[in-house]
């Protein structure tokens, strides 16, 4: 039994369209009638019948030029239409009202069975044409109201639609004006070949997901995005095109980029405020220092012959104060040491390496082979501050006895390696209880890294560890 399928008999003769209204309300389709064209287009308009049976031969308009208005009204878009004659039964009449849209075409007398089975089939037909136009009705919807932008291209890279997000993302003023253009033109001209790369291989792959590139606005801005496509399939499961979902990252790598620089703003404040410790330690405490020691000397002078014990221990003050003015002028040496100022990266190491083994006996070896040019500043203060967290490390916890520093350039490369023969460590690095865990170790690559450079640390408990800086001089 149909589900109450409503079926427009339009037909000048009385006989029939009696015959075949009782025949269709007997199997359970609702039925209205017409004897005219003008008749029958205004029950289709008001009523909307799922299907006209529709005669060729009718008083005012003919049945195909009732037929053609139907099918180009988008409001009647899901109506059926069946013709049928008793006098236009030739091939060319058939052919012209099959061509103006109709469903079927039939030639009177008609076969009952015939009829109803043409009727079920166009009936179904219709039911699947219309489901299937809801469908892309409601997905279209979608994809209108998604934030992203959908291409959909051709096999060869041609634009055939986007909605509108992509059109305002873009920049265009429509559709249409977006759609002249190839995926290829509305991608940055060094990324072409890799998009080429992606499209071709797509239907292969299946999908790609997250393929971060740089799109041009109409004007020829650019700006990030992150594009995955899908194949679309035809019938026979082979491809047919492809979709492209574009996501505006623009917003996401700036703050990628924000966050990539705060490791370097953390450290270009950490070394200010070392350059004003340093200078407030050299122009302030090193001058009170200074002149207590003076004043000791004379003071040790001027009580020598009268209290000899009270002068013995003005001069165990006085050597006190030369004491502490040495290691007032090392710890403002180290927060900003004047040789790498003065004399460039590789005489601070090799300084830095002589007091070094003085103050721990530890040996330190190795080759520090650097142009006579000088480096970026920032180049050579970072890694000289990686040198001296590095070699201060080895002192505290490794246990060394010797330690290999190497420091070269390879290829606009600035390489650094300094191993040594200590207890070394596993992952997590041991440390005292309430203590941060390998921060000094975190500082050195974060150093590296914003240089833009990696800084790799391996160890094995037992065979010491080995530190590898990579830092690239062009981009410095």
């Amino acid at each position: 039994m149909n589900q109450q399928k409503r079926v427009l008999l339009v037909d000048d003769d009385p006989s029939i369209l009696l015959v075949f209204s009782q025949l269709l309300q007997i199997k359970g389709y609702l039925v209205a009638t017409a004897n005219t064209g003008e008749e029958g287009l205004r029950l289709t308009r008001s009523w909307r019948p799922d299907l006209l049976l529709l005669d060729v031969q009718l008083p005012d308009l003919s049945g195909v030029d009732v037929c053609g208005r139907i099918k180009s009204d988008p409001e009647l878009v899901d109506v059926s239409v069946i013709l049928v004659s008793g006098e236009a039964v030739g091939a060319s009449h058939k052919a012209g009202g099959l061509d103006t849209g109709a469903d079927e075409y039939l030639t009177k007398p008609v076969d009952v069975e015939e009829l109803l089975a043409r009727i079920r089939t166009v009936t179904r037909l219709r039911d699947t044409t219309a489901a299937l136009r809801a469908s892309e009705q409601h997905y279209r919807r979608l994809v209108e109201i998604l934030p992203d932008a959908v291409l959909l291209l051709d096999l060869e890279g041609r634009l055939t639609s986007a909605n509108s997000q992509a059109v305002r993302m873009l920049n265009y003023a429509g559709a249409d004006e977006l759609t002249q253009n190839s995926a290829y033109d509305l991608v940055a001209p060094a990324e072409r070949n890799r998009l080429r790369a992606d499209l071709v291989g797509a239907p292969r792959e299946g999908s790609l997901r997250n393929r971060e590139y740089t799109l041009l606005r109409n004007g020829g801005d650019p700006f990030s995005v992150e594009l995955s496509v899908a194949v679309a399939t035809a019938a026979d499961g082979q491809p047919a095109g492809l979709v492209v979902v574009a996501r505006d990252i623009t917003d996401r790598k700036r703050v990628e980029e924000e966050l990539r620089r705060l490791p370097r703003r953390i450290i270009e404040a950490q070394e200010a405020e070392r350059f004003r410790v340093a200078r407030e330690l050299h122009d302030g405490v090193n001058q009170i220092i200074a002149s207590a020691k003076m004043r000791l000397q004379k003071a040790e002078e001027s009580v020598a012959a009268v209290a000899p014990a009270a002068a013995e221990m003005l001069g165990r003050c006085y050597e006190l104060m030369v004491q502490a003015l040495e290691e007032n002028r090392r710890i403002a040496h180290d927060l900003r040491p004047s040789d790498l100022d003065e004399l460039g990266l590789a005489d601070a190491c090799r300084h830095f390496c002589e007091e070094f083994n003085q103050r721990t006996n530890l040996v330190v070896a190795g080759e520090i082979t650097l142009p006579a040019r000088r480096l970026p500043p920032e180049v050579e203060l970072n890694v000289f501050r990686i040198v001296q967290e590095a070699l201060g490390n080895i002192a505290r916890h490794a246990e060394a006895s010797r330690v290999e520093l190497n420091v070269g350039i390879l290829d606009e490369w600035l390489e650094l390696s300094i191993l040594d023969d200590g207890s070394g460590f596993s992952a997590p690095a041991k440390m005292p209880k309430g203590k941060r865990r390998g921060i000094g170790l975190t500082n050195m690559r974060e150093r590296a890294a914003s240089l833009g450079g990696t800084c790799e640390i391996r160890s094995t408990p037992g065979k010491g560890t080995a530190i590898t800086l990579r830092v690239p001089l062009h981009s410095a």
